[in-house]
């Protein structure tokens, strides 16, 4: 089974090896006997980010990005000194995903997963051409997080299987990002009041909904 993910990491500290490359093993080979059923790369700034990005659309396949790495209101973290603004992040993705083959971007960040920088991704004229956005408003832990995340992506590559099996009545990866996120709203009702969690996306009017 192809479960169209790419994982995309920074180095979280300057000591130790804490990744969530194990964490994704974990549930892509529990969802498809395959751990290694998803691409992973790593960034340290915003050039080495833009050849990751470029080169998972190039490759083709790959329909959604986990994008991991500390984060702030405005930005994402790489290396030490190599913040990454919301403006660069949102030209990166734009210039690479012209086609549309991302349709959902999922921040594993702090903070940067608010309302407003939606809509800046969103933007009609200079949005990131992806279905879908989630991630984090709020400061979290790590290991709650990562479980959080752990917990999404399980229901996503299940449902995405069950679709890839379906004959008839095949379901978008919107429709797909939607149920696994209404799983998570029924198994976890406080994670948006707790963590600041939320999915978002544009209805049919192009208006912005939020799963929360």
């Amino acid at each position: 089974m192809n479960t169209g993910l790419a994982v995309i990491e920074a180095r979280w500290w300057s000591d130790g090896n804490h990744s969530v490359k194990n964490l994704f093993e974990s549930v892509c080979g529990l969802a498809t006997d395959n751990p290694f059923s998803f691409r992973y790369d790593m960034f340290c700034d915003a050039v080495s980010l833009r050849i990751n990005i470029e080169n998972i659309v190039r490759k083709g396949g790959f329909n959604s990005i986990y994008l991991a790495a500390h984060g702030d209101e405005n930005s994402l973290q790489g290396s030490v000194g190599h913040d990454i603004s919301r403006t660069v992040l949102r030209n990166t993705i734009r210039i690479a995903n012209t086609s549309n083959v991302i349709t959902g971007l999922y921040f594993g960040s702090c903070l940067i997963c608010n309302e407003n920088n939606a809509r800046f991704l969103f933007d009609p004229v200079n949005g990131i051409g992806v279905n879908w956005i989630a991630g984090y408003s709020k400061s979290v832990d790590w290991v709650v997080s990562s479980c959080v995340d752990m917990i999404f992506w399980s229901y996503f590559i299940k449902e995405r299987g069950v679709n890839q099996r379906r004959r008839r009545g095949k379901i978008s990866d919107l429709q797909i990002a939607i149920l696994a996120s209404s799983e998570m709203k029924r198994l976890m009702p406080t994670v948006f009041n707790e963590l600041g969690f939320n999915m978002y996306y544009l209805d049919n009017g192009q208006s912005l909904t939020e799963v929360w």
